[in-house]
């Protein structure tokens, strides 16, 4: 068991972004919903930034209510017929019912969040270029049906999400409520697959990737805090997290580097707060996620069968969606713990137990 205490320095540039490549859409997909009513809502009167509304300490939040444009109803374009993302720039995956939608990190982070519905599931495809994270959400959460974008604040220099409805402020990292009626709360997410354009390109070619034309033509309806980038500085690290029931006590981080899964997919199984978990992955598709158990069976990586991943004693192939593609499970999809890779820095900002796995 290790501790990281790996910190760095950032020096946050100005950012202006320009983009000499159009984007066409393709099957007949609506363009997005692009609004800012950033000076309408709560945000002028009771979310004011008082410490007394915060459940972190305050001189952990920094910014203003000041919310970036609220993007929806995302629209898309074949990956095939994308040839302009560099095989290296960063992307979120997400797969339901065999569709496969694509996330670049580089029109994410103009905005934030992305609030869609895939195969009857409302998400939101988050990202915060300074932390370098990025985290799936369920946008259902109790009795309300969330619309999240970034509030313009920052904990530990990650982004904070508003949902206006409910007045409600989450931290992404934390994956918990900080401020708002559900104070304190964690909230559900879905398995995405962060990854490079290039194992898209070349193992996804139907799949349809997130071409907003108001994101990349119209750079003055956008936000950003400072950075927009889709290359990561390092290779970061893939953290799960263990949410504790004491809410005096921080959950902790099981990490897991890509160094870890060099060669070819590897797999690791992990207990943890009494689940089964499978930690699979391969640094050169530049990809690791993890699944709930759900059934204890016992998992082996599988090679040279991309994007086919692993298998069980039960004859069943998992993709890296988790997935069954054959087997007595096909269809089913496996559950994921929240997991997802962040910087160095700042899983050691946000989390004091962060146990690195071998």
């Amino acid at each position: 068991m290790y501790k990281i205490s790996l910190f760095f320095v950032i020096v946050v540039f100005a950012y202006g972004c320009s983009d000499s490549n159009s984007i066409s859409n393709s099957d007949n997909d609506t363009i997005a919903s692009i609004d800012d009513d950033s000076n309408n809502g709560s945000g002028s009167n009771n979310s004011t930034g008082n410490p007394i509304n915060w459940i972190v300490p305050i001189n952990t939040v920094n910014g203003n209510f000041s919310p970036f444009p609220l993007a929806k109803n995302p629209s898309f374009t074949r990956a095939k017929d994308v040839d302009f993302i560099s095989d290296n720039s960063l992307v979120a995956m997400v797969s339901f019912n065999n569709e496969v939608r694509v996330y670049p990190y580089k029109y994410i982070s103009r905005f934030e969040s992305i609030n869609d519905v895939m195969d009857g599931k409302n998400i939101a495809m988050t990202y915060c270029p300074i932390t370098e994270s990025a985290l799936c959400w369920d946008r259902n959460y109790k009795s309300d049906l969330f619309t999240l974008r970034a509030s313009g604040y920052l904990h530990f220099d990650n982004v904070i999400l508003h949902d206006k409805n409910s007045d409600t402020f989450w931290s992404q990292m934390l994956v918990k409520c900080i401020r708002g009626k559900y104070a304190g709360e964690t909230h559900n997410t879905f398995n995405f697959i962060e990854t490079t354009w290039e194992t898209v390109i070349d193992n996804f070619a139907n799949a349809l990737v997130f071409t907003n034309s108001s994101v990349n033509n119209n750079d003055g309806n956008s936000k950003s805090n400072g950075v927009n980038k889709d290359i990561r500085d390092g290779d970061g690290v893939f953290g799960i997290i263990n949410f504790r029931s004491n809410k005096k006590i921080k959950s902790e981080i099981f990490a897991y580097q890509f160094e870890s899964f060099n060669g070819e997919v590897k797999l690791f199984s992990k207990n943890i707060s009494n689940q089964n978990i499978i930690v699979v992955g391969n640094e050169e598709l530049r990809f690791i996620t993890a699944f709930i158990n759900d059934r204890n069976a016992t998992f082996t990586a599988v090679n040279d069968q991309f994007p086919i991943v692993m298998e069980d004693d039960g004859n069943n192939k998992w993709n890296l969606f988790g997935i069954a593609v054959s087997g007595p499970r096909k269809g089913q999809q496996l559950q994921s713990p929240v997991s997802f890779v962040a910087s160095w820095w700042s899983w050691n900002q946000m989390y004091d137990d962060i146990v690195l796995q071998n």
